[in-house]
Order: structure tokens, then C-alpha cells, then sequence
């Protein structure tokens, strides 16, 4: 009876601090979690406050906030590899992508396109850093290394913004793990459907897309074998059952990248 009741406690002994560092990882993956979910909603405040809803942004306005600079150092210091799940950290890169650009044209306004940011054309994507835990991270590297590579997922094209008249447009409110299939979709629907960047003229049998979609083929491609077919997925059903119909020829507009500043 003592043996057993010997065995009973050494086990006991063994087990107490596995379950201890067990609550322990539980409670602070529970505060990291909901210091993600403060620091978020600051900024959804901030989208809210200065961009409107056709994705023009206030950026006189957005210079002076005093919150948005808590979640530019937020992602400075932010780890979103402890965050849960792959939408977690997707949500999170899509939001530090979009915040990093607004930075960085912030720090530089007044200008008129962020061609006009830095030495060269495009260096405010491939030269400017912005801090995160891991060091300093261009935009390029944002969105090709942490969010192409890492998730697949071509939808991520209409929710990232360059701050340009040529981009999908920026929405006010940020991305979220819980509705994160819903908004990709919507904003996919959205960019695909606005003639102002994507159309199809029956006559010509030409189909007019963003040059988003020449620069980033492979990635419309890889699951759907071209371009068309990945297009009236979110197409609207008229011109989508015309393209299955017809043999039709693609061309790319002319990109805008004059900055998408409400005060210009």
C-alpha cells in the first residue's frame, strides 16, 4: 500500500510541473492574444477616423493622430508567430502591411505618388524599412516573404494597398481572423467588378485587367491554370458566362500611382 501510494506521488511530482508550464503557455498565449486584439482595434480606430469609404485617405489628417504611432511601435515589438492560427497571422500581416504603407506616406507627405518617395522609383517598396521584432522589413519582402510565400493565397492582392489610384482600394476597418475568408472574397468581388480597373469589352472580345494581375500571374495561375479562369470565379455572372463563351484576348491598362490622398 506505501509502494503504491510512493509511485502515486512520485508521478504526481512529475506531472505538477508539465501541467504548470501547460496553464502557464495557455494564459500567455491568452495575453498575447488579447494585447493583439487592443492594439488592432486602435487601429481600426484610426481607419475608421481618416480613410472614406470609396478609399481615399485623409493623410494631413492621419499626420497629426497620436494613436496611430502606439500601433506602428506595436508591430515594432509584436511577434505573430505565437499568434493561434494561419488566419491570425495572415489578418496580422495584411493590417502591418497596410499600416506601413500609410507610415511611410505619412513621413514623406505632402507628395503626389510614392514613386516620388525615396531615391528611385518603387525604392519606397524595395530600399524603406520598417521596424519589426525581427528587424527592419522592406514592403516587398512583407508581402512577398510573410504573406505570399507563407499562405498561398492570391486574394491577398486586393487587400493590400500601395496608396495608389491603381490599388484595390483601402477599406476603413482592419482585417480579421473571424470574418477573414468573408472579406477577402468581398474585396476580390469588389476590385474584379470596378470597371474603373478591370472590364471586358464584348465588342473587341478583349478583356481589360490591372496590371496586378501581369505582375502577379503565377499566383492567380498556380490553382486555376490561367488568368481567366481564376477572373470569373468573382466575376459578375454576365460577363463571366461571355468569357467561358468566347475566345477572348487580355490587356493590361495603365497602372495610376498617383497617391490616394482625399485632399488632393
Amino acid at each position: 500500500m506505501l509502494n503504491e501510494a510512493g509511485r502515486v506521488l512520485k508521478l504526481f511530482n512529475i506531472k505538477m510541473p508539465v501541467l504548470i508550464l501547460i496553464a502557464c503557455a495557455g494564459i500567455l498565449d491568452a495575453a498575447y492574444a488579447n494585447k493583439e486584439s487592443d492594439y488592432s482595434s486602435r487601429f481600426d480606430h484610426v481607419l475608421q477616423r481618416y480613410v472614406s469609404e470609396d478609399g481615399l485617405v485623409d493623410y494631413k489628417g492621419l499626420k497629426d493622430d497620436t494613436e496611430f504611432p502606439e500601433f506602428i511601435q506595436y508591430l515594432a515589438e509584436a511577434d505573430p508567430d505565437l499568434l493561434e492560427t494561419d488566419n491570425d497571422r495572415l489578418a496580422f500581416w495584411i493590417n502591418a502591411y497596410n499600416a506601413f504603407v500609410l507610415s511611410g506616406v505619412i513621413e514623406a507627405y505632402p507628395v503626389k505618388s510614392v514613386l516620388k518617395i525615396g531615391i528611385i522609383p518603387h525604392s519606397f517598396f524595395r530600399l524603406k524599412k520598417f521596424q519589426t521584432k525581427n528587424g527592419g522589413i522592406t514592403l516587398n519582402d512583407l508581402e512577398g516573404k510573410k504573406i505570399r510565400d507563407a499562405f498561398n493565397e492570391p486574394r491577398i492582392h486586393f487587400a493590400v494597398n500601395c496608396a495608389s489610384g491603381g490599388c484595390p482600394k483601402l477599406v476603413p476597418m482592419i482585417y480579421k481572423s473571424a470574418t477573414l475568408e468573408q472579406q477577402l472574397d468581398e474585396r476580390a468581388k469588389e476590385f474584379i467588378n470596378n470597371r474603373k480597373k478591370n472590364y471586358l469589352d464584348k465588342e473587341n472580345d478583349i478583356l481589360y485587367l490591372s496590371r496586378i494581375f501581369k505582375w502577379y500571374e503565377g499566383d492567380f495561375t498556380k490553382d486555376n491554370g490561367s488568368l481567366e479562369n481564376y477572373i470569373i470565379k468573382y466575376l459578375n455572372k454576365n460577363d463571366a458566362e461571355y468569357i467561358i463563351k468566347n475566345s477572348i484576348k487580355i490587356e493590361y491598362l495603365e497602372y495610376d500611382w498617383d497617391l490616394n490622398d482625399i485632399n488632393r
